[in-house]
């Protein structure tokens, strides 16, 4: 800050504190109650950050309203607290005793009989700088430690006039340590804080989260013996406060240190949640609380479709794995969004996409006019760092709750008609040819993002031959085959699925080989017919499972793992991406016919077509098949390993 805006602020506060003192105190307060109130209102930012707090802390505890009630008051407050630092000169001169009352004055005097000083031990919390008129309440030297102001030195020395004047002493925090010792050896008051440890800290759990804690005033303690007892202020009345002093906390020494001080600023955080818990508008949320926690949440949001939830989980791994090198621990849940009604769906992405330019729009308490109950409060009862959706339904709603909840988005495919410069990350496959936004962060991949990894193949085999033990002594060459079902603007052809089963018999059979089939949930009901008609007396295929009637989570996974090439439909961009990323040899089939054979390219066919160009695997139409299973088998073609994932975590790690 400049000099001249500096000297400006300082002249703006000088004049605003003879102004306070000078009306009635209530009076004073009154006004700073609407200044607070207004605040609320004019100050976005700030008021985001409160109410993503106050959500990681109350969602599920309080609804939305009364989270934003919350809010609104802590503001209020806030400002009641700057008016009552202004007055400190005119409450001394009225009396302490008539605005703060002292509770808990035996644990001072039995601290204090120790003869080793008394660590009093706060949060930034409630009017906390009246805390600095302990002295004259109870009678004994009080210091408190002064974080430098260093943009406003001005102002430093301006808040540090108003300690002294309360009768604190107050100690800088560049000579902090050494101070703190000398008036604890005089048998002195001196108050620390607990939160806002920084980058410094200890994380331990608080409020349900882990968060980085001080351990300034529980080191002293358990170092030199020193009593550390809580102190709490709160605010009884508009014009009243009762400063509380707890027992000292029990202090055991540990062998190791730094296990004895985890545990001891683990209690003495435990220690002050049931006071927050009861009197949540006192505490300062205006910082990041959570910034420097160990634990992350991340929320997956659902639309009841496999293959977006397969590219949400995928994404979600990845995530997991990036946090993991952070050292986080990572709570993951998939929340499925569930709509009233199709209309409430489409009213909903109008909504959302006004929201964009209107941002009092984005209240998560409207959701009920959208969603079921039961997915209204299951997402209003959680609170996530991190958002994961795909498709223009669950990104419409993850924009929305991600402004809500404070947390950072990751969006895949397109997100209805919210624009992607909404979102902290947006991954889109080249085939969506997606438009370049300068303000987004995007990344293309070359096919849909998939669980598919060789650890995964192997795990998803294990459980699939542990399902069905008689393929462990099967040990001829295996072709899977991943066959989907009708879908928008592409539908099976009988006959043509009848002429790719003749071939892969053929073909079985030439190679000396087994097939291993699954259908998907979306295959017609005639077509399994013909599937298990064709195939489950054929004595070259050991395992042929029908989706719609065997509930077999490992089939895809499994299949793509024990087999040497893999023949998908190409109707299924996830099946698709998910066969090429196992490295496995593979073709893709038209279920329609030919590609094109005269009809227009659908998005499939994009895809499929450009892998094919790119040598990551072969299409054909399915009269030509018997040909592409010899070209396979008699390794006549090389295919090209597919691994998006790396680009993607490069992504994510920017976005962390």
């Amino acid at each position: 800050m400049s000099s001249l805006n500096e000297s400006y602020l300082l002249s703006v506060i000088k004049t605003a504190a003879v102004i306070f003192r000078a009306l009635p105190f209530g009076l004073s307060l009154w006004m700073a109650r609407v200044v607070g109130g207004t605040g609320y209102y004019l100050l976005p930012k700030k008021r985001a950050v409160v109410y993503a707090n106050l959500r990681i802390v109350f969602a599920g505890r309080k609804t939305p309203q009364e989270i934003r009630r919350t809010a609104k008051n802590v503001f209020i407050n806030f400002a009641q607290s700057f008016v009552e630092l202004f007055c400190l000169p005119k409450i001394k001169r009225l009396g302490f005793q008539h605005f703060v009352r002292l509770e808990g004055r035996e644990h001072i005097e039995q601290a204090l009989a120790k003869g080793k000083g008394v660590i009093f031990l706060a949060l930034h919390s409630g009017s906390w700088e009246l805390g600095s008129m302990v002295n004259g309440l109870c009678g004994h030297s009080y210091n408190v430690v002064a974080n430098l102001q260093t943009r406003e030195p001005e102002l430093n020395d301006l808040l540090n006039e108003y300690r002294i004047i309360a009768g604190a002493k107050v100690i800088a925090a560049g000579v902090a340590t050494r101070e703190i010792i000398r008036a604890l050896r005089n048998n002195e008051i001196v108050s620390l804080v607990l939160d806002q440890g920084g980058k410094d800290g200890v994380a331990v759990k608080f409020l349900g989260k882990t968060a980085s804690m001080s351990t300034g005033a529980v080191r002293i303690g358990l170092k030199y013996g020193v009593p550390v007892c809580p102190a709490w202020i709160v605010r009884t009345s508009h014009t009243r406060h009762c400063l509380r002093i707890f027992p000292s906390l029990d202090l055991c020494a540990h062998e190791d240190m730094d296990k004895g001080l985890l545990e001891a600023t683990r209690r003495a955080a435990q220690h002050f949640e049931c006071l927050i818990y009861e009197h949540p508008d006192e505490y300062m949320w205006f910082y990041k609380v959570f910034k420097y926690s160990t634990e992350s949440r991340v929320l997956i949001l659902g639309d009841d479709k496999t293959g977006h939830a397969r590219q949400s989980q995928a994404a979600a791994q990845i995530l997991t794995r990036s946090l993991a090198a952070h050292g986080k621990s990572v709570e993951e849940r998939l929340v499925p969004v569930h709509f009233k009604s199709v209309g409430a769906e489409k009213m909903f992405r109008f909504y959302a996409f006004f929201a964009q330019a209107f941002k009092f729009l984005v209240r998560e308490e409207v959701l009920q006019f959208f969603l079921t109950t039961e997915a209204y409060h299951a997402l209003t009862a959680y609170s996530a760092d991190f958002i994961i959706s795909c498709g223009s339904t669950a990104g419409s709603m993850n924009f929305f709750l991600s402004r809500c909840y404070g947390a950072k988005s990751i969006c895949l495919l397109k997100a209805g008609l919210v624009s992607w410069d909404q979102f902290h990350l947006v991954i889109v496959p080249e085939h969506d040819r997606p438009s370049v936004s300068k303000n987004a962060r995007l990344v293309t991949t070359k096919a849909a993002l998939n669980l598919i990894t060789p650890e995964y193949l192997k795990e998803q085999s294990a459980q699939l031959l542990n399902h069905y033990s008689h393929l462990k002594s099967n040990v001829r060459p295996k072709i899977g085959v991943l066959l989907g079902g009708d879908t928008k603007g592409i539908a099976f052809d009988e006959a043509q699925i009848r002429l790719l089963l003749r071939q892969l018999k053929e073909a079985a059979a030439h190679f000396n080989a087994d097939i291993v089939l699954t259908t998907s949930r979306r295959t017609s009901p005639a077509i399994d017919d013909l599937a298990a008609k064709e195939l489950k007396g054929f004595e070259r295929c050991p395992l042929c499972i029908i989706a719609n009637s065997q509930d077999i989570p490992s089939a895809v996974g499994g299949i793509l793992g024990i087999s040497d090439i893999v023949i998908v439909s190409g109707e299924s961009i996830s099946m698709v991406s998910e066969a090429v990323c196992s490295g496995k040899r593979t073709i893709v089939f038209s279920p329609a016919g030919d590609y094109p054979n005269g009809r227009a390219l659908t998005k499939y066919d994009h895809f499929v077509l450009g892998l094919n160009e790119g040598g990551f695997l072969l299409a054909c139409a399915v009269k030509d098949l018997s040909t592409a299973i010899h070209s396979v088998m008699r390794n006549k073609l090389t295919f090209k390993a597919l691994n998006d994932r790396a680009a993607v975590q490069s992504a994510i790690e920017e976005i962390i």
